[in-house]
């Protein structure tokens, strides 16, 4: 299979998954399945999907001292660029989607945490973004439809390939090995089996140099990140990132499994809603109505309901049998109180016909 068959296929699952309520990376198990065996006997398609797919695996794994988080890191990276390139694809006139914010969460953490700023720079470009300041990228000329989708599925090749070296370092039994070892293997081998043995001989021979010492240590990417939005203010702080940068990284759930939409709080308008209960359906409870001055007007305007006038007590300083005025108006409006009665207890009788 060719490139340019993979990419018509990559296009007709992102398209699928559109009219079916979602716009995100590609999730097709077959497409996945189809282009991990491709890849994993032809390590060069990396070159004929994208020029600078081996510039990119280098600069993210050179001078790390364990490879195993460096790759997780780097697959992350490869899914938000790939994102991007999907959402201009599918989604052109969103103008949200044309302005990336350099200071964002996402950008700081995910992406300058795992690549270099000229490779990610060259990346967007290919999307049609342009720097426009120092804090933000803007698409200023849109990309062809084709070239996005060309962008988008060597950036789907690159984080499968970053799930294929992690599965020959699990097989391998050690993540501690130069970059340029591995990526030796991988060029030089048919299958994950050859690629597992041509590290295991390269390592057990005399005189194999020691692991480089890491580059710089990797963001913790616990949290979904954004291109489009600032940092959110509550982020932790210097001394807790060093601190967990020293931390054993759990890896969970692989990325390409979990939901495409890695960045923004909440999903956006296009994303199809789970179908899940909604929250607290177990414990409903009732809840007042809403606040509403037109109401409020409604029921002042109608007379007080007071108990009967026997059981007001007269304030202390009026004279006996005299309310006080602002009871006494309310008090003529009862039809059940006769008219003596009321001018009694309002302190002004009047002389009967």
């Amino acid at each position: 299979m060719g490139s340019t068959s993979l990419s018509e296929d990559y296009r007709l699952c992102l398209e699928r998954e559109l009219r079916r309520g979602r716009a995100g990376v590609c999730g097709d198990p077959s497409l996945r399945a189809v282009l991990w065996q491709i890849l994993v006997e032809d390590f060069d398609l990396h070159g004929a999907l994208q020029d600078d797919a081996l510039a990119l695996l280098t600069d993210g794994l050179w001078g790390r001292a364990d490879l195993a988080p460096a790759l997780r890191g780097l697959a992350r990276a490869f899914e938000l660029l790939e994102l991007a390139a999907v959402h201009l694809y599918l989604l052109p006139w969103r103008k949200e989607f044309t302005t990336i914010k350099t200071f964002s969460g996402g950008y700081v953490h995910v992406l300058k945490g795992a690549l270099s700023e000229d490779l990610l720079t060259r990346s967007f470009q290919k999307m049609g973004y342009a720097r426009k300041d120092n804090h933000s990228l803007t698409v200023t000329a849109p990309a062809p439809a084709s070239q996005l989708v060309q962008v988008a599925l060597g950036c789907f090749a690159l984080r499968l390939e970053c799930e294929i070296m992690d599965e020959v370092l699990a097989r391998l039994g050690t993540s501690l090995l130069p970059a340029e070892a591995l990526l030796e293997a991988r060029r030089s081998s048919g299958d994950v089996a050859s690629c597992v043995a041509w590290l295991q001989q390269r390592l057990a021979s005399p005189g194999e140099p020691p692991p480089l010492p890491p580059r710089s240590s990797l963001a913790a990417f616990g949290c979904p990140l954004g291109l489009y939005q600032d940092l959110i203010e509550d982020e932790i702080s210097e001394e807790e990132s060093a601190t967990s940068a020293h931390e054993e990284q759990t890896y969970e759930t692989p990325l390409w499994e979990q939901s495409a939409q890695v960045w923004g709080i909440g999903g956006p308008a296009w994303e199809a809603l789970a179908d899940s209960p909604p929250y607290g359906a177990l414990e409903e409870q009732p809840e007042p109505p809403p606040f509403s001055f037109l109401t409020l007007r409604q029921e002042l305007g109608q007379p007080a309901d007071f108990a009967s006038p026997d059981d007001f007590a007269g304030h202390n300083c009026l004279r006996s049998g005299v309310l006080q005025p602002s009871l006494g108006e309310p008090l003529r409006r009862r039809p059940w109180l006769s008219r003596s009665r009321a001018e009694t207890l309002d302190g002004a009788p009047r002389a009967r016909p």
